[in-house]
């Protein structure tokens, strides 16, 4: 009776603070900041403007009210599964956390058999939470082997899609030969089917970080382990070898083989040739989500050599770029402990040209959070030289990004997340006003005033890899930060 009191009351005085004015979040060590996020942020999100909510279970899996979503099998909310599903399996033992198991199985669960042309690599990275939903389902409390079956459907279908990704939209050699006058580039998948000859850096994350999963899974598209780490190298090489600035210790967020075409000449250098000008074809900013994605990868991919048992040159040279993406990112790092939306320029600064100020950036910082987490627990960063920057940077997004009562009808809302800042060929052209939202197309403008998926699910991870290694002590206290009442009942 005790129990049902408080939480009735706890709804009730919760319920009043979407009523008040919309307030920045003080960090507290003893909550576990995953938990209220995702209670209130799962079930009401957008992927762009796009609403991605989930549909909402109770925690025996009773549905209790309809996905508001309508966008699909995509990225955003593949994004955010993958996360949540992180989470879920640190609190599987919780009560609490079974309603996110049932409202992301129910999402994998609409797609599990679809199959996949492998046009977007985008796309492609939502297969990403099969992996970790047929790991839950191997065993109690979700056991489920109809489920399990699916994932492992799902996989197959997914690697069909890579596969066909690496045959059909992938540089040529003679599209290699003509930028660099070897075969260098052959072989790099392109981003998109619609953005021909085209890599960047977040499909580092969404492709090849896919691939080394199926790998370290038994799941070849080449026929062996051997040849499907030799794609995944090649794609890494590739772009390190075009997009990473040594002197500032940045990387570029794409570069295109073919960058006198109409399709790039808008946003890729093309000025003298490949041996003369060692920026030919690459874009002109260093975009931090990207930036976040490739770092997020490199991490990824090292945790499934491991995995698989490779530890070789190949291993060395991704860990090597590991540490200089890090050091690189650590001299960025604002006083707030967030990093901005582009990167060689301080919060506030206004670049040459434009009129509008670099803005600190929500999904960008979640992103560098959680890979500084990942690879300091995995034993790929040292602990000593950037676990200080890894608190800080969670640390940040509480006080930076997290706002009670924004006006999206949750209690918690992230704001300040970029909605997308892609490359084409008029109104996207990658310069520092396009990336500012000050000039073409205003996909890139901040979204202040609702919960992006993009930055949700980064956060859901950031706040996972730090409640495992600072795990929170959470009574039953009044959060300042929306005057409400916050019970944290574990086990229950």
């Amino acid at each position: 009776m005790r129990k049902n009191l408080v939480l009735v009351m706890l709804a009730v005085i919760c319920a009043a603070c979407t009523s008040q004015p919309a307030q920045a979040v003080t960090f507290d060590p003893s909550v576990r900041y995953s938990r209220i996020v995702i209670d209130n942020c799962l079930y009401h999100f957008q992927a762009n403007t796009t609403k991605a909510g989930f549909a909402k279970y109770d925690a025996e899996g009773n549905l209790l009210a309809a996905s508001e979503s309508s966008r699909g099998f995509d990225y955003v909310p593949g994004l955010v599964a993958k996360a949540v599903l992180e989470c879920v399996d640190l609190y599987k033992d919780s009560t609490w956390a079974k309603p996110w198991f049932y409202s992301i199985q129910a999402y994998a669960e609409s797609y599990w058999d679809d199959t996949h042309d492998g046009k977007s690599l985008d796309d492609l990275n939502a297969c990403k939470m099969y992996f970790g939903l047929a790991d839950l389902v191997s065993k109690a409390p979700f056991a489920d082997p109809i489920v399990a079956s699916h994932c492992a459907t799902a996989k197959a279908n997914a690697l069909a899609g890579l596969s066909a990704h690496n045959s059909s939209y992938a540089i040529s050699s003679a599209t290699s030969n003509a930028f660099s006058g070897d075969e260098t580039y052959t072989g790099g998948w392109w981003h998109k089917s619609s953005y021909a000859n085209q890599l960047w850096l977040d499909g580092q994350y969404m492709g090849p970080a896919l691939l080394a999963m199926m790998v370290a899974d038994g799941r070849y598209i080449s026929g062996s382990a051997a040849g499907d780490w030799a794609i995944i190298m090649k794609q890494f090489r590739m772009c390190w070898n075009r997009l990473w600035d040594a002197d500032k210790k940045l990387l570029y967020h794409a570069f295109s083989a073919t960058p006198t075409s109409t399709q790039t000449t808008n946003w890729a250098d093309h000025t003298g040739d490949y041996e003369s000008n060692s920026h030919y074809g690459v874009s002109s900013e260093f975009w931090g989500r990207a930036a976040g994605w490739y770092f997020f990868a490199l991490v990824d991919i090292l945790e499934q050599m491991d995995k698989a048992g490779k530890s070789d040159a190949d291993y060395e040279e991704l860990k090597a770029q590991l540490e200089a993406v890090a050091d690189g990112l650590l001299a960025r790092q604002d006083a707030s402990g967030c990093w901005c939306q582009l990167l060689q320029y301080t919060n506030g600064e206004i670049p040459d040209g434009c009129s509008t100020a670099n803005y600190l950036e929500s999904s960008a910082s979640a992103i560098f959070v959680s890979t500084f987490l990942k690879g300091i627990r995995l034993g790929y960063l040292e602990k000593s030289k950037y676990e200080a920057a890894a608190i800080k940077g969670y640390k940040g997004l509480i006080t930076q990004f997290l706002q009670t009562s924004v006006g999206d009808g949750n209690a918690y809302a992230l704001i300040h997340c970029c909605r997308s800042a892609g490359l084409s060929d008029t109104d996207r052209k990658g310069d520092a006003k396009y990336y500012l939202a000050e000039e073409g197309k205003k996909d890139t403008k901040q979204a202040n005033d609702y919960t992006e998926g993009k930055v949700l699910g980064a956060f859901i991870l950031a706040a996972t890899e730090y409640e495992r290694a600072y795990p929170p002590k959470a009574p039953a206290a009044i959060d300042p930060a929306c005057n409400c009442l916050r019970i944290e009942l574990q086990n229950q």
